[in-house]
């Protein structure tokens, strides 16, 4: 292998490293407001009806993602893409220090609860508008040949400092209450501004970026982008894999997973980082794999190979109520989920022409949105049969669901 085509070439980019430094430190911080925002409602709401609140937090960041992730892709594929993160990100600043003073002022009424979900739907909004465009924007810096070594090198920059940031998510929590660890977590969004704004890319892009570009242009594109998937069998049927296996899995062992863990195993919360940091170090795991093999040429394969991995990890994580199993279904959770995830998201990047990058990117985001969202109706379930009923039988149906998909749908594995 030369030097020109090693795991490590991206990083001889500036534009790239700034990219990868800055994405990094900012998701060190994402799993401290995840569990903040679960945890503060599990410890705020009225007892009857804590579980559904819980999920309205995944249903309401899942139509945040859904409402403006088509949207985000599109304004992607128009305007300069890092001016465009600029701003998302600037937005999530003075997000997070909204829901962090709504914390800190302790209404947990009705006016307090609709105030934190509707804020909660915006950060998934913004979010779907960064994410297709942080995905559209590696191209553009290096080029087809360094894209899959990028994507897999931007994987293991998050995935290094995950594990630790989950570890200590329940220290932080315990130390500075649930406001307090929600407005230090608007740090990581500072850091991904400074590292944007260092950057010196300017957007590839062929489209005109007219001053007047309106929804119904917008919609127009969304169409095109739409039109593009469909007319492309292997690019829909990925997308289709990923949705389905991400709505099934998703909510039960992510969004409600900690719920699982403190009041199904019995975990306290000082102690959670010690159990969710190993779907972190799965993910690590995953992401070293798929650089040192991020040459190889038949990546169906692996986002197969991958996806079968997170159901069959899915069964292990609710197998029994022991702190073993939830340790070893999180590993292969978070090495399932970024093997699936990463090599689904090369692959679209090497079939999909620059000019509708980011709507494919969008469509190919809006798995976690449909994932979020399914949050609800499995909480409502859950409250009906209880958690230790429910969970194994969508542990097994995830598992029918995707073995049937890639058994009908060989063109993702030859892809």
């Amino acid at each position: 292998m030369t030097e020109t085509t090693s795991p490590k070439s991206p990083l001889g980019n500036r534009d790239f490293r700034l990219l990868l430094g800055g994405h990094a430190l900012g998701q060190m911080l994402g799993p401290l407001q995840f569990l903040t925002q679960i945890l503060w409602v599990q410890a705020n709401a009225p007892e009857d009806i804590w579980l559904i609140l819980v999920a309205l937090i995944g249903a309401s960041r899942g139509l945040g993602a859904l409402t403006f992730g088509l949207y985000g892709g599109a304004l992607a594929d128009r305007y300069d893409r890092r001016v465009l993160l600029i701003i998302a990100q600037v937005a999530l600043v003075a997000i997070t220090c909204a829901i962090s003073a709504l914390m800190f002022s302790g209404v947990t009424g009705v006016l307090g609860f609709a105030g934190f979900f509707f804020l909660a739907f915006l950060t998934a909004g913004l979010q779907a508008v960064d994410a297709p465009t942080r995905l559209a924007i590696v191209p553009d810096i290096l080029g087809p040949e360094l894209t899959p070594a990028g994507m897999s090198l931007n994987q293991v920059a998050v995935q290094l400092s995950m594990p630790i940031a989950m570890f200590a998510t329940g220290f932080i929590i315990h130390e500075l209450d649930f406001a307090g660890a929600y407005l230090f977590s608007v740090t990581g969004h500072v850091l991904v501004i400074v590292f944007l704004t260092l950057m010196h890319y300017e957007t590839s892009t062929q489209l005109t970026r007219s001053s007047d570009y309106g929804f119904g242009q917008a919609i127009d594109d969304v169409r095109e982008g739409l039109r593009y998937a469909r007319g492309h069998n292997t690019v829909l049927w990925i997308i289709i894999l990923l949705v389905l296996m991400m709505s099934l899995g998703f909510p039960a062992t992510a969004n409600l997973g900690p719920t699982w863990i403190n009041t199904e195993v019995g975990v306290p919360i000082k102690d959670m980082g010690y159990i969710v940091m190993n779907w972190g170090i799965g993910s690590l795991a995953a992401a070293l794999f798929l650089t040192r093999f991020s040459k190889v040429a038949y990546r169906g394969r692996l986002i197969v190979g991958g996806a079968i991995l997170f159901c069959v990890s899915f069964v292990v994580f609710v197998f029994d109520r022991s702190v073993i199993n939830v340790v070893i279904g999180n590993l292969g959770l978070g090495a399932g989920m970024t093997i699936t995830s990463v090599s689904s998201t090369i692959l679209i990047q090497q079939l999909v022409p620059n000019e509708v990058r980011g709507r494919i990117m969008s469509l190919f985001q809006l798995n976690m949105g449909f994932a979020q969202l399914m949050t609800m109706p499995v909480a409502m379930l859950a409250q009906w049969l209880t958690l230790s009923v429910l969970f194994p039988l969508l542990a097994g149906a995830t598992l029918v669901v995707v073995l049937l998909v890639v058994v009908t749908q060989r063109q993702i594995v030859r892809a």
